[in-house]
């Protein structure tokens, strides 16, 4: 066969969908690897060992994963059970919670958003919601766009995140931002938020004149294709391929039901998708569907803005991260000296990780019915780039 990729079908029931490399030298490549990085056919076969390897070892109920190669979905495959305790298997169209994944749509939709001129990065907050204000008057006059959406508003990090757990609608959230005390001028340190995140639903919504939702789903959702994806547990129930979620135990994982918190707050927490969904995104991030998503929009929210070394204990991936900073709803790493894209997120009895290399653009993601901590995103990259 030819080196070069052949086409991937999905089908639902499918557990494993991998598209393989032949070994034959003598066939043209459009895909060719970059020295000093692993070879494709081999690197997928052993990544795919690794993953049931850990996935038998760790007991963790379940895991979708997929990576995209240039503009190829390459592999893609669940492991595990929808619940532990029933014999439906994962597949590529199980729909997991991807958590703060969401963030990364909210800030591409905004960039739509900037280049077809009815928003901009740095427009004051208070032009579209005049009511908004913070503890600090200064704070609330030159709170921007790009500050809600690079975590750098002053506020004090993860503020009224218990507000979030406890269902408390979102306007009411937003209102009592103002009684949250301030630890830095706008601009100046970063803070990580879900509520202040969210703001960006409302702006959108009176620039626009469509909600957040509806918008997100005309812009990205539909034209990529993502037909599992949606923003709300109705939304998520809608389908029976569903991932529940896992806690554990003593010692051991329990499925549990759904909840609804975070979906309140759907910018930076509300989005639910299956991996095969999240592939196609992948692909349009690493440029490979630019009349959807133009790369000037990625290349945009994927420029560091504010520096986070704290992230490089957080995710001390074998010691390789030589950087830290976020973006516009990304974090952006040095790894082993190569950009890394990345966000993860985490909501009860879920955790979900995307990841791409744009220069040698290849990527990753992940999406877990458990919080179990896993190497899958730091293992693919390290035998790719042969670490």
């Amino acid at each position: 066969m030819s080196r070069y990729l052949r086409p991937v079908h999905f089908f639902r029931g499918t557990i494993l969908l991998i598209v393989l490399f032949s070994l034959s030298p003598q066939s043209p490549s459009s895909h060719s690897t970059p020295t000093g990085t692993a070879s494709p056919d081999s690197l997928l076969l052993q990544y795919d060992a690794f993953v049931d390897s850990f996935m038998t070892e760790s007991k963790a109920p379940g895991v979708a994963i997929a990576v995209v190669k240039e503009d190829q979905i390459v592999y893609i495959k669940g492991f595990g059970h929808r619940r532990i305790d029933a014999r439906e298997r994962i597949d590529g169209n199980t729909v997991f919670r991807i958590a703060s994944l969401s963030k990364g749509f909210a800030s591409v939709l905004t960039g739509l958003l900037v280049h077809d001129g009815l928003l901009q990065w740095d427009e004051h907050v208070m032009k579209y919601l005049p009511d908004f204000a913070l503890r600090n008057p200064k704070n609330t006059r030159e709170l921007t766009i790009r500050h809600l959406l690079s975590h750098t508003s002053g506020l004090l990090a993860h503020s009224y995140d218990s507000l979030i757990e406890d269902n408390v609608e979102f306007e009411q959230m937003a209102r009592q931002l103002r009684e949250v005390p301030i630890t830095c001028a706008v601009g100046e340190c970063y803070s990580y938020q879900n509520v202040a995140y969210g703001l960006i639903g409302p702006i959108i919504a009176n620039a626009t004149g469509k909600t957040y939702q509806d918008l997100l789903a005309e812009r990205i959702f539909k034209p990529l294709g993502m037909t599992e994806a949606s923003l709300s547990k109705a939304g998520m129930l809608a389908t029976r391929n569903v991932a529940y979620p896992h806690v554990m135990r003593k010692a051991e994982w329990h499925s549990a039901e759904i909840r609804d918190t975070y979906y309140s707050v759907p910018p930076a927490a509300g989005v639910n998708a299956s991996v095969h969904d999240m592939a196609l995104w992948l692909r349009a991030l690493m440029g490979g569907i630019p009349q959807v998503v133009p790369p000037e929009v990625v290349q945009e929210v994927s420029e560091p803005v504010v520096v986070t070394p704290r992230e490089r204990r957080r995710f001390n991936w074998n010691r390789r991260i030589r950087s830290a900073h976020y973006g516009l709803g990304w974090r952006i790493f040095d790894y082993a000296g190569h950009k890394l894209v990345f966000h993860s997120g985490s909501v009860y009895g879920y955790l979900s990780q995307i990841a791409f290399l744009p220069e040698e653009k290849i990527g990753i993601v992940v999406l877990q019915n458990s919080a179990h901590g896993n190497p899958f995103v730091y293992e693919f990259f390290d035998r790719y780039l042969r670490l």
